[in-house]
């Protein structure tokens, strides 16, 4: 539970009654946001809490930085091509009225939380539409959390955000924010969770795995064919289970077993939370610097010391997943291209070893040029070759045709917008979206002329594993 003093009472009346003036000053909503420091306390607690409200999960764990967004003081949802543009511009007009007290650390500035779909619409569905299960993940949805409890190693600050209107009663408003921050830590919150016993789980493959090696076999003469370089074909295998799965324990096994990733989650209220553990940066933005990363080709872990070092060799040698990598560099320099200058590519792809398999890893830092933005760079990323494959538009068009689901938030960019122009977006691999009972989870695999179908079964299963094994609590 989180104590309130007299002092914090009286500081957070004071600076709504100022937002309030401001707000009647300009005839407009003004967004109200004061940060304290607190003592230290695990984020997710804070969205353990947090059950049956809007809520939000950021975690890098070797980074030392997590935040959770509790409830919704802003939403931006925006749909169409220039919805990165439109939800960053939205987010801009706030700031431009902001009231921002108490903010002395990076880490407790208001932030804008969320995602986009992969598809920047809806997929055309038949009349009359069914229920869609990202129904609440529209093509992009990011919101100013009511409370965001962030950790770091430097510490730990509570950041309260409302939007003020002209008329509002701002001692009323006081008293309801100060009634709910109690509310926000149950200290029982994680208890158990980790040491959960192993669950039975039914698992159904969308499209059956009979079906998806025949599309694999395909794609891969297509490609051969000289009609496109390379296409991510994706699967998803649907999981249900006798009782709700444990939303809190799947982020903290998560986060105990991939330290190197990012630990993401979006709640909503309705109880559908899309989460997940990928290892994969879109771009991440620091002044103007920019950091993405190139990450395609793979394969398992060894049984065996011995065999694990044999595998990682054979990878760096490979010729399939060797080119496959250069795809998506190539990709990612041009799209960089555009926007920055001094891009720094390393000449040969690095190593990323997870706990379940080797990646190929390129690590890249440019320089954004004045006039660019966040939002200019998702746009020209986003889908890297990575996940649709090269060229863009021939690949999503055999995606489109091939994969028999929407993919909705998978392999899309989760993250968040600064309030200084920074800002940081993970691309949502290793995913599931989690209903209740039922789960949803997502894999690709990057299709070459040479791929071969059950070679790339056996490795989407492997990417699927992290996380049904999560859900499982194995």
């Amino acid at each position: 539970m989180l104590t309130i003093s007299g002092a914090e009472r009286g500081q957070l009346a004071a600076t709504l009654a100022r937002g309030q003036a401001r707000a009647a000053a300009r005839g407009r909503p003004v967004l109200v946001s004061v940060a304290e420091a607190v003592a230290p306390v695990d984020p997710l607690r804070v969205f353990a809490a947090a059950r049956g409200q809007e809520r939000a999960y950021w975690e890098q764990p070797d980074a030392g930085f997590a935040f959770a967004g509790i409830g919704v003081a802003v939403t931006i949802e925006v749909e169409g091509p220039d919805r990165f543009a439109v939800a960053e511009q939205g987010w801009r007009a706030l700031l431009d009225d902001a009231l921002i007290a108490g903010a002395n650390a990076p880490a407790a500035a208001p932030l804008l939380v969320g995602g986009f779909a992969f598809e920047d619409a809806p997929a055309p569905a038949p009349a009359p539409a069914p229920a869609t299960r990202w129904a609440g993940f529209p093509a992009a949805r990011l919101v100013v959390p009511t409370f965001r409890m962030t950790g770091t190693d430097a510490g730990c600050w509570l950041t309260t955000s409302v939007l003020v209107q002209p008329d509002d009663d701002v001692d009323a408003l006081a008293l309801r924010l100060q009634t709910d921050r109690v509310l926000l830590i149950d200290d029982d919150a994680l208890a158990g969770t980790g040491m959960a016993a192993p669950r039975a789980v039914d698992v159904a493959e969308v499209p059956d795995g009979a079906s998806w090696r025949e599309s694999v076999a395909e794609v891969a003469a297509e490609i051969r064919a000289g009609c496109l370089e390379k296409v991510v074909l994706a699967r998803m295998v649907e999981a249900e289970s006798a009782t709700a799965f444990d939303v809190v324990g799947t982020l903290e096994r998560l986060r105990g077993a991939y330290p190197g990733c990012y630990v993401f989650a979006i709640g909503r209220a309705s109880g559908a939370t899309f989460l997940g553990a990928t290892p994969e940066r879109l771009v991440e933005l620091r002044g103007r610097e920019v950091r993405a990363m190139a990450l395609a080709g793979s394969v398992r872990r060894g049984g065996t010391p011995e065999e694990d070092a044999t595998l990682a060799a054979g990878l760096a040698v490979n010729a399939k997943d060797r080119l496959e990598h250069a795809l998506v560099v190539r990709g990612l320099r041009g799209a960089l291209a555009g926007l920055c200058d001094s891009i720094a590519v390393p000449s040969v792809p690095e190593r990323l070893t997870m706990p379940n398999v080797h990646h190929l890893y390129t690590p890249v830092s440019a320089r954004l040029r004045a006039g660019c933005t966040l939002a200019d760079l998702l746009a020209h990323l986003h889908p890297t070759p990575a996940v649709a494959g090269w060229p863009r538009e021939a690949a999503l068009d055999v995606i489109r045709a091939r994969e028999p689901f929407d993919r909705g938030w998978y392999a899309a960019p989760v993250g968040w917008f600064g309030s200084g122009g920074d800002g940081e977006f993970a691309v949502a691999l290793r995913s599931a979206l989690v209903d209740g009972a039922r789960a949803w989870l997502f894999a690709g695999c990057g299709l070459m002329g040479d791929s071969d179908p059950e070679g790339e079964y056996a490795e989407s299963a492997l990417k699927l594993r992290p996380m049904l094994a999560a859900l499982r609590a194995e």
